[in-house]
Parts: C-alpha cells; sequence; structure tokens
C-alpha cells in the first residue's frame, strides 16, 4: 500500500479517542491505494532518498545524539481528542477500480506547469469549481520586503488566474496556527485575494477557518473540470520552500467519488468557518 496525506502521525492529526461524542483535531487528508505503479514510485523514490551510498548525512538517529536528542523534560504528547468537533464522517470512502493517478514531489516536479497542480489548475475555466484548503498559501513569495508583483506565490496566481477564466474559486486558508500581523500570513492573503475579486468582479473568494478544533493542518485542491472531478492531497503546502526546498510528496487522481466526498466535506467547512451574513428585513 502507498499513504500520502498531509497529517504527522500523532494525536492532533489522528485523534484516537471516542468519536461518538466528537472530537478535536487538524483537519487533513489522507489517500491510500494499492494502485502498483504508486506503490512503485514512491517506494523507488524513498529508496533513493534512504541510500546511504549518496547520502552520507542519513543515518540512524540515536536517543543520546548530542545534537538533536530531545531534552531531559520532554514527553511526547498523548493527549487526544475533545469534543470541539463533531464527526460526520466517521468512515473512510473506498473506492474501487482503474484510476489516474500522479506523483508530484518536491523539489523536482511540483511547480510544473505541464501537469501536477498547476497542469491541473491551469485547465480550469468557466464552469469548472476549484477549492483550495491549505495550511500556508502565502500572498508572496521571496524575501519578505517583496510582493505579490515582485515576487509572486505562482500557485496563488494561478487559483487567481482560473477565476479571471470563470472558474468558481474557494480557498479556506488556516487560522489556528497564523500569525495574522506578518506580511506573508494567512490573513494577508485573504485580504489579498478578496481585494482582487472585489475589484475585477471575479467568483473568487478566500476566508480563514479552524472548522476542526485544531487547525486546517490540510494541503488539498479540488478541481472539477469539464465535469471530471480531481483531488490532489499530500504535504505541500504553499511556502516557497515547500515547492522548491523540501522533500515533500503529493497525489493527484481523477476520481469523481473522491472528488464528491472531499467536496462535501471542504463546503461543511466552509460554512462552518465563513459566518453567514443576515441582512435587515425592510418592508415598505
Amino acid at each position: 500500500l502507498a499513504m500520502v496525506g498531509s497529517e504527522n502521525p500523532g494525536p492532533a492529526g489522528m485523534p484516537s479517542d471516542d468519536l461518538s461524542d466528537g472530537t478535536a483535531g487538524h483537519r487533513g487528508v489522507y489517500l491510500i491505494t494499492d494502485a502498483p505503479g504508486v506503490v512503485a514510485g514512491l517506494q523507488a523514490l524513498l529508496d533513493v532518498d534512504l541510500d546511504p551510498v549518496h547520502h552520507a548525512d542519513v543515518r540512524r538517529w540515536p536517543l543520546d545524539d548530542p545534537n538533536y536528542a530531545p531534552p531531559d523534560w520532554y514527553a511526547p504528547e498523548d493527549t487526544s481528542g475533545g469534543d470541539l468537533y463533531q464527526v460526520l464522517w466517521p468512515e473512510p470512502l473506498t473506492v474501487t477500480g482503474s484510476f489516474e493517478f500522479e506523483i508530484i514531489s518536491s523539489p523536482e516536479n511540483s511547480l510544473s506547469t505541464q501537469f501536477g497542480l498547476l497542469g491541473l489548475v491551469n485547465r480550469a475555466g468557466a464552469g469548472d469549481t476549484l477549492y483550495v484548503q491549505q495550511l500556508q498559501e502565502p500572498p508572496y513569495w521571496g524575501p519578505i520586503t517583496g510582493t505579490p508583483a515582485t515576487d509572486p506565490n505562482v500557485r496563488l496566481e494561478a487559483f487567481i488566474d482560473a477565476a479571471r477564466r470563470g472558474a468558481h474559486v474557494r480557498i479556506l486558508l488556516d487560522r489556528h496556527f497564523d500569525e495574522p500581523d506578518t506580511p506573508r500570513s494567512n490573513a494577508a492573503t485573504i485580504r489579498y485575494v478578496n481585494r482582487i475579486a472585489q475589484a475585477e468582479g471575479l467568483d473568487l473568494r478566500a476566508a480563514q477557518g479552524d472548522p476542526t478544533g485544531i487547525g486546517i493542518h490540510n494541503k488539498m485542491v479540488l478541481a472539477q473540470i469539464g465535469g471530471a472531478g480531481y483531488v490532489h492531497v499530500g504535504s505541500i503546502n504553499g511556502s516557497e520552500a515547500a515547492s522548491k526546498v523540501n522533500r515533500e510528496v503529493a497525489l493527484q487522481v481523477q476520481s469523481n467519488a473522491a472528488y464528491d466526498y472531499l467536496a462535501r466535506m471542504f463546503e461543511l467547512d466552509w460554512t462552518l468557518s465563513v459566518p453567514a451574513v443576515l441582512l435587515p428585513l425592510v418592508m415598505r
């Protein structure tokens, strides 16, 4: 089997409490598949990364490591769950059949415009839908003194350009971990995106939320293009380092069932995150 997703193993990413009375944790997604090509492709990537002949810095980590050992006072976090979020999908979606997968990896190919995420988003236009749910999607890359004009976040600009072509685009970013006063915060991205949407009259809206209690940790893009549903899930967030420096992996798959399942989840999260606007009733 191959497992690729947004979550680290632990109580926040994978709560283990009794879910019948609710829980709390990160919002995240895993894709698990037995597709032979995906399993072989990811195994080959792992084999290269763990090759001791070409990676002398890969070594077993001992508990008494002088540089990286945890401090004496450290204890693993073992609390799990809560009741902030009522679980609506207690069972995972299981789909059988033949599906078209893509393996996307950073820093090798995650910014390709021919395939992967950007290749998919660049196809979206009138009548199509993009749902973006991200831990982090800054308004620009480059130095902190930069701007979207001088150092664009090419992912974010691709989402905006899809709306310019007529797509219905919604972007939901994390609020829990955000530092809203910093220039590359999610809050800054929300202001940037919504300002463009209003100025250009686009079917585009961005918001922040924390629908499951301990933050949006997801790195997910859903696309419905020409009636076909696509899911992009993995560890690649919107930072420049995640695409250009880090080892990150995502899977992209065409599955209408997976799209529908996760689109319902996204729409619920959006509803929980974006308060309804109640207008006064005027009687004439």
